[in-house]
């Protein structure tokens, strides 16, 4: 087959030759706007190619002329939330394709006010149980990472205080831009509180043992490398019931747990502060 003949079979199945024998290659993009200030935005193409911007303009990437295209967000700006419209397509032709639109749309902040956290207090509060909050005095609190709008968030307590118990009120919702001050009225409430402690004996350091603590249904997971004495991470309030059991033992060792089930007594905090460990040799 001649030249002539084979660059005519080529074009006819849609793949347009260069004069060096690639693919031609032009452009498709196109304008974000409404990103603002202060975030950052990343784009990625269908061949993983990512474009990060962080203002409002132009952009785009390489495809090939007669290829199919597909832009997407990859990561998401924090305050604001950002769609794709005329994201994917096909290149038929060498013209350049610029009517992609990414408008990015403000999200919503939530909050509250937290009280009763002693001076020396730390809390974190989680959205959703992921994003985290990290407060260290009472008042006021906002989370770092915001909601988009019309979206479920869901303030719950992660770490509390030590020595402490803490509710909160008012903090599930729908985060709306109609009325953003609606997501700023959780009120996270700390009182005084019994922790649960437990002594380790012949733990072989290095080795890992975790032990939790169940109470009403919750998990309190903690994790030793060594012997010594500890304190789970949540207290309770009187007459809360415990129970102490070995998620997973230390390799080489079996720990037996004494005193692992009671009941939490404010007027005797050793009631909750007998438990022991012991770890032997397999």
């Amino acid at each position: 087959m001649n030249k002539m003949k084979l660059t005519a079979v080529m074009l006819g199945i849609g793949i347009v030759a260069a004069g060096c024998g690639g693919f031609v290659y032009t452009t498709v993009g196109g304008t974000v706007t409404g990103l603002g200030t202060g975030n950052t935005l990343v784009l990625r193409n269908e061949a993983n190619y990512t474009q990060t911007l962080t203002a409002d303009g132009t952009f785009s990437f390489n495809v090939a002329s007669n290829a199919n295209y597909a832009i997407t967000v990859l990561t998401q700006p924090n305050t604001v939330n950002c769609a794709v419209a005329n994201g994917t397509g096909r290149m038929t032709g060498e013209s350049s394709v610029n009517n992609i639109a990414v408008s990015c749309t403000p999200n919503v902040q939530i909050g509250g006010t937290l009280s009763g956290m002693s001076d020396t207090g730390s809390i974190t509060l989680y959205n959703n149980a992921a994003t985290t909050a990290t407060v260290t005095a009472n008042g006021s609190f906002l989370f770092p990472n915001y909601v988009v709008n019309g979206g479920a968030y869901d303030i719950t307590v992660g770490v509390p205080p030590a020595a402490q118990y803490c509710t909160v009120a008012n903090g599930k919702g729908v985060a709306s831009l109609a009325n953003p001050a609606a997501a700023l009225t959780a009120s996270v409430t700390c009182i005084p509180a019994t922790p649960v402690k437990f002594t380790v004996n012949g733990l072989t350091a290095g080795l890992v043992l975790t032990v939790a603590n169940t109470v009403n249904g919750y998990v309190d997971n903690y994790t030793v490398t060594a012997p010594g004495n500890y304190a789970f991470g949540w207290s309770w309030l009187n007459g809360t019931p415990f129970s102490i059991s070995v998620v997973t033992q230390p390799t080489g060792q079996t720990c037996k747990i004494t005193g692992a089930t009671g009941t939490v007594i404010e007027s005797n905090p050793a009631a909750s502060a007998n438990i022991v460990v012991d770890c032997a040799k397999t």
